[in-house]
């Protein structure tokens, strides 16, 4: 069973300020986040975020085994993604 993709507000804002071409890399990444096989690394030793790059940007997320979801917390630049993982 493939995993739903749930996204929070800042994500969803995150990807909207992207241009088109972008927002259109990132959908495949995402629609890659959905299936049982795909491996993440995590965002630091013992943190419970994963996190994907593509090219210079990041998708950062949550999976939550039991309920079979994975929560996108940051979508954006990686100047962005540093500043945004500073508040951590």
């Amino acid at each position: 069973m493939p995993y739903s993709i749930l996204f929070d507000e800042n994500a969803t804002r995150g990807l909207q300020e992207l241009e088109k071409p972008v927002q259109e890399q990132i959908a495949k990444k995402l629609k890659q986040l959905e299936r049982d096989d795909f491996k993440s690394r995590h965002l630091k030793h013992g943190f419970p975020i994963f996190v994907e790059e593509v090219g210079q940007y990041r998708i950062a997320f949550k999976t939550r085994e039991d309920a079979k979801e994975k929560r996108v917390y940051f979508i954006g630049n990686h100047r962005d993604y540093e500043k945004w993982f500073k508040t951590l």
